[in-house]
């Protein structure tokens, strides 16, 4: 006890004596600083007795080494041996199947199809159709048609007309080459009924009097190459012939032959698809009426090579035709397309330059226009140089467009005109010749098309001519705009809906006013009557009763239009057609 309290007074006294010491220096500092502050004259003498030497002493450096001490690992050597033996497991792995896609089952066909129909122009209808069933050799078939309308016209002379058609056809498949052949008949009936009989009382024509019938019989043969080797030479071969005659005594007799060859080649690597071909063609007419007999033809050599790669496409040809008339010309046509794809499918755009040589006889204007003179005159129609271009596409899966203009210099273009020659009565121009004319020609066409699956389609085109004419007054017979739209609806496979819709504007033709001049002289004016455009509405309705046998109703003009497509022929108003189908 006695030394713990000795230890602890040692201490106290130590640390007592640190304290004391350090406020003694501090008070001496302060004592000095003010002595110092107050005396700053006195001068202090410092005795420097010998210079500053500083050294560093000497170093001791480790003079061990690091070392990294490489161990060897013997690698052990172990024996094992494996004990065979079966396990029976209980899982049973059955094999996979290959997958099988069902083929999608063809529709049911039937070998004889029959439409009889009869509308409210006394107007019957049938059209039947016998037929092979699916064959992978051959195909065979037969058709008739028949349309007719007996009704009359208030105030016009009888307008009775129909159409009676009989096909015969067969086709038969090879292993490289694809054979068919089609023998036709065709009348088309109609009587020469624009004129007002009580215009004309001193006239008396009876129905037979005004009658028309041609009368067109043919056969069509085409011999086809189906090669699937790329290297292969390819060839398609026509020849066809028809007879046309009618009431009074014209006939036509026309024998055409077309040979199309071409092959696959390799001029340049960067384009897969190359074509050089040739098509070579002749077409011939033998004419009589009761004037004259006439013959004539043309012969062609066509030239071409067709090149695509990436988005471009181009044809480059030459067509060269000779005309055989009274006499002999060579006309020399080049035929150049371009084609690119700016957006691939949804936007293709197209130019080229093109002509051609067309023969106009009497089965091109007959098709066109029935009430034709049989002595009409026949020329060759000469479309001399022409440039097109424009637009192509898809949008999207549904709708598609064309853009198109067309440019031609034409020789000879035939225009309608009433005949005054073969009228029977002063004004009674009941019959059509055709008069000739050089024409600077264009005409854009803008076509639109939608389709949704099999349930909706809809097509709409429009189409402007415009003629710059050298002698006509104007393009007789011609309208400048044309417009069609036509519809189909598929409900459920129950109710087939489909519209149509046809409009043509106003255009011209030359009428005659007869006078008397002051010496008691005939004189014949010629002046451009206008006919009015129209609009043709038409709609239809078919009911599916089941997959063999439907009834349908049509209605036609339903706007109840009175309009002409030639001068002095008015059309049927609104007509009512009910009918029938049947398929066994």
């Amino acid at each position: 006890m006695k030394e713990k309290i000795k230890n602890m007074n040692r201490n106290y006294f130590l640390g007592f004596n640190r304290w004391t010491a350090l406020t003694l220096f501090f008070l001496l500092m302060i004592n000095t600083e003010i002595f110092a502050q107050q005396d700053s004259t006195k001068i202090e003498e410092v005795t420097v007795v010998s210079a500053y030497d500083p050294a560093v002493n000497d170093a001791f450096k480790l003079n061990i080494a690091p070392k990294i001490t490489d161990d060897y690992i013997e690698k052990p050597n172990f024996e094992y041996s494996v004990i065979s033996k079966n396990i029976n497991s209980r899982l049973g792995v059955n094999p996979i199947m290959a997958a099988k896609i069902a083929g999608e089952s063809a529709p049911k066909l039937y070998r004889n199809y029959v439409k009889l129909g009869f509308a409210t122009t006394i107007s019957p209808y049938i059209d039947f159709y016998a037929g092979m069933l699916r064959s992978k050799k051959s195909g065979f078939g037969v058709r008739l048609k028949h349309f007719s309308s007996s009704a009359g016209i208030k105030e016009y002379a009888y307008p009775g007309s129909g159409v009676t058609e009989a096909n015969v056809y067969g086709r038969k498949f090879g292993n490289k080459h694809t054979f068919s052949t089609e023998l036709f008949y065709k009348q088309n009936r109609a009587h020469f009924y624009g004129y007002k009989p009580d215009n004309f009382p001193e006239i008396s024509l009876s129905d037979k009097d005004i009658r028309q019938t041609y009368h067109l019989i043919g056969l069509k043969t085409l011999y086809e190459s189906t090669y699937r080797q790329s290297s292969a030479l390819h060839h398609t071969l026509k020849l066809n012939y028809y007879y046309l005659w009618e009431g009074y005594n014209s006939t036509e007799h026309n024998i055409m032959f077309d040979a199309d060859i071409h092959k696959k080649v390799n001029f340049f690597n960067f384009s897969k698809e190359q074509k050089l071909g040739l098509d070579v063609g002749t077409d011939l007419w033998f004419n009589s009426d009761s004037i004259a007999t006439e013959n004539s033809g043309i012969v062609s050599f066509k030239p071409y090579y067709n090149l695509k790669f990436a988005q471009y496409g181009f044809y480059v040809g030459m067509d060269v035709a000779l005309q055989m008339d009274s006499a002999t010309s060579v006309h020399v046509y080049p035929i150049v397309t371009a084609e690119v794809q700016v957006i691939k499918d949804v936007l293709v755009t197209y130019a080229g330059i093109k002509g051609e040589l067309q023969k106009n006889s009497m089965k091109t204007f007959s098709d066109e226009n029935i009430f034709i003179t049989s002595t009409i005159e026949k020329r060759f129609t000469n479309y001399k140089f022409g440039q097109f271009g424009g637009v192509k596409g898809h949008l999207g899966k549904y709708f598609d467009y064309n853009l198109m203009f067309v440019n031609f210099t034409v020789e000879d273009m035939p225009f309608y005109v009433n005949d005054t020659a073969s009228a029977p009565a002063e004004g009674l121009n009941n019959k059509f010749s055709v008069v000739y004319d050089r024409v600077k020609y264009s005409r854009v066409i803008a076509d639109f098309g939608f389709h949704y699956k099999s349930k909706f389609n809809a097509m709409l085109r429009g189409t402007y001519h415009n003629y710059f004419l050298d002698n006509l007054d104007e393009p007789w017979h011609k309208p400048k705009l044309e417009v069609s739209l036509m519809m189909d609806y598929n409900m459920q496979d129950k109710f087939l809906f489909k519209a149509e819709l046809f409009t043509f504007s106003k255009m011209y033709t030359p009428v005659y006013q007869y006078s008397t001049d002051n010496n008691g002289l005939k004189v014949v004016t010629q002046v451009a009557e206008e006919i009015k455009g129209a609009v043709d509405l038409n709609l239809g309705v078919e009911y599916r009763y089941s997959k063999v046998l439907s009834g349908f109703v049509n209605l036609n003009n339903i706007l109840n239009q009175k309009y002409y497509k030639f001068y002095n022929y008015p059309s049927y108003r609104f007509n009512l057609m009910l009918g029938i189908t049947y398929s066994f």
